[in-house]
């Protein structure tokens, strides 16, 4: 049976890969919270990925593992690739928020369109801030039909955010100059019809990983939990 490390997105849990899980059985997902989520240790206030690598890292089973990674877990199966090598069979990227790999103009275009969740994140308007960064990035119901345990499991964790920031806007760890030109296989997902700053990461990650599969899959963000099955298959095929 093949191991599959899965690394969630910000403010979810291990728990989002249900449906990817059911739809591989032949495979053992291994799926760690990463800081601040689920039953994970609170964040130390250190840098954001290296308390994120430490819990994955003890969590993964021995040996080289399939690694699927959304969103800012896609950013810290690019760490592992860049820093453990030996630990990474195959890698699966669905929408890596890895803004650093963008161009300048979308860069600075996605800090425009943050400016909402940032004005309120300053004025410690935390309810105001979630509403703003799940309208960009949830994918799902709007802020104002979402369960209020839903709601109040993102509102408590909104700092988070700004805590994975360095890593993923700043590359603080350098991993865009060091990612490796070979194998292992690499692919990049995206939704069928990405936002300019989705399908920028994406072209500048595949620059960066010449040989890395493109697929589009789902109509928006939270792909794992909307086409879970198509998911599964590329997992399957990596």
């Amino acid at each position: 049976m093949r191991d599959v490390l899965a690394l969630h997105c910000m403010l979810a849990a291990g728990a989002a890969w249900r449906g990817v899980q059911a739809a591989l059985p032949e495979a053992r997902l291994v799926c760690p919270d990463l800081p601040g989520h689920g039953r994970a240790p609170d964040w130390d206030g250190g840098h954001f990925m290296d308390q994120a690598l430490e819990l994955a890292l003890a969590a993964a089973p021995p040996g080289a593992l399939d690694i699927l990674g959304h969103s800012y877990g896609g950013c810290l199966a690019l760490r592992i690739l860049v820093e453990r090598p030996e630990r990474v069979r195959s890698l699966v990227l669905v929408e890596p928020v890895m803004f650093a790999a963008a161009p300048p103009d979308l860069r600075q275009a996605q800090r425009a369109a943050n400016a909402p969740y940032a004005a309120a994140m300053a004025a410690g308007d935390c309810d105001g801030a979630a509403r703003a960064f799940t309208g960009m990035w949830g994918g799902g119901p709007d802020w104002d039909a979402m369960p209020e345990r839903q709601r109040g499991y993102i509102r408590d964790r909104i700092d988070l955010i700004a805590a994975s920031g360095p890593g993923i806007v700043e590359d603080a760890h350098d991993l865009l100059a060091r990612l490796p030109a070979g194998p292992p296989p690499v692919t990049l997902v995206t939704r069928t019809d990405p936002p300019a700053i989705v399908a920028g990461i994406a072209e500048g990650l595949a620059t960066r990983l010449p040989g890395a599969r493109t697929a589009r899959l789902g109509r928006g963000h939270m792909i794992p939990m909307e086409a879970p099955e198509a998911l599964a298959g590329l997992i399957r095929s990596a």
